[in-house]
């Protein structure tokens, strides 16, 4: 009787322990979202990721899954024409950068509140994290912002919130001050390296490293998502703008005071202690959006109009305050123009610099050429 009492006792609790193991199993452990983010001041952003469709999709199609409502800051990301189509068809398998807006709470950032994703017959929240999103996120993060405990039990026409991974936060690099920069989930190729990464975006190995918790270089795989902090131009947008902070990051471009104004943020030339400045100038073909047309775009007294120069003197884009564009005059030291042509000497550029001259606050003019730049993955 003993030995029956004692196996069923056995059996019982081996039962109990079996049983408490599945749903321990069912239960979504809380993994750390996104990148770091510990800005107290600055919440929210506009941050980049990678994404590598699987099949051959449209960018209007894109733009869908990732929840992008304003189709030219698509464009923008990825330097594409402004008169690129909607429909236009993107190749599987090439990586195009998408823009979202970013939110940090908690020492970290994700996307706020977008994209949602709606569940399909067949869908479970592996397929949609891995072959939806190509990775970007894990389903246990899917899981763990929508508050769901089962991963197993999700609903057709079910909106699932994406977390993808961003940050809001200053970087210093080599310099004592903290600079605001934009941060792109960039994802890895195959045979790359931070040293390589870094060079092509124009930052710091160390920086890259520390940023991203890599003590080994060797630890760098491919498909990993880093958090690149993508240098900014500056510009002479003042608080009083509203589209202050004018972050627009280098190698895209973005439209702003009514799609009226294009500024471009792309690496040209270096020279000296010369610094990026943002280069803007009226948009050209684009509709203007919430008003009947754009306002005036010229500098006063000057003739000029946004992003013309003469005589070593710039007219700068500086903001916009409700339907006023609001422009900056400014001449510079010809030394600057002098030096810009010497250190061109015997090149193609030198007769059109010599003439454009040097754009204000040390800018290049737009004749360099980018790190990096979409095209290649689009289709006629």
């Amino acid at each position: 009787m003993r030995t029956t009492m004692e196996t069923r006792s056995s059996t019982s609790l081996l039962l109990i322990s079996l049983i408490f193991s599945f749903l321990s199993a069912l239960i979504v452990p809380s993994t750390a979202l996104g990148f770091t983010c510990i800005n107290t001041t600055t919440t929210s952003c506009e941050s980049l990721i990678d994404y590598i469709p699987p099949n051959d999709t449209t960018l209007v199609s894109i733009s869908s899954l990732f929840g992008v409502t304003n189709f030219y800051s698509l464009l923008g990301a990825n330097l594409f024409s402004l008169s690129t189509p909607s429909s236009q068809s993107f190749a599987a398998n090439d990586t195009i950068r998408i823009p979202f807006p970013c939110s940090c709470s908690n020492g970290s950032g994700i996307s706020d509140k977008v994209p949602m994703y709606t569940v399909k017959s067949g869908d479970s929240l592996d397929s949609i994290a891995t072959n939806v999103y190509s990775r970007l996120v894990t389903y246990q993060e899917i899981a763990q912002v929508n508050n769901i405990s089962d991963p197993s039990l999700i609903d057709i026409g079910q909106n699932l919130w994406i977390p993808l991974p961003c940050s809001c936060d200053k970087v210093n690099g080599n310099s004592i001050v903290e600079n605001q920069v934009v941060h792109y989930g960039h994802l890895v190729a195959k045979g790359s390296s931070v040293d390589q990464i870094a060079m092509e975006y124009g930052i710091d190995a160390n920086t890259l490293s520390e940023l991203n918790g890599i003590s080994n270089a060797n630890q760098l795989q491919a498909g990993q998502l880093l958090d690149v902090p993508l240098t900014v131009c500056d510009s002479v947008v003042g608080k009083g703008s509203e589209d202050y902070p004018l972050l627009v990051a280098n190698g895209t471009y973005a439209l702003t005071a009514y799609n009226c104004i294009q500024c471009k943020c792309q690496p040209n030339i270096y020279i000296s202690n010369i610094t990026m400045v943002l280069q803007c100038e009226p948009s050209q073909g684009v509709k203007p959006s919430n008003i009947s047309q754009c306002p005036s775009m010229e500098c006063s007294n000057s003739g000029l109009l946004i992003g013309q120069t003469s005589n070593c003197k710039v007219c700068d884009y500086a903001g916009y305050v409700n339907t006023t564009i609001l422009t900056s005059y400014d001449s510079f030291s010809t030394s600057n123009c002098s030096v810009l042509v010497k250190g061109l000497a015997g090149s193609a550029e030198a007769s059109k610099v010599a003439t454009m001259c040097f754009s204000a606050f040390g800018r290049e003019i737009g004749f360099g050429i980018p790190r990096f730049g979409g095209g290649s993955a689009l289709r006629q």
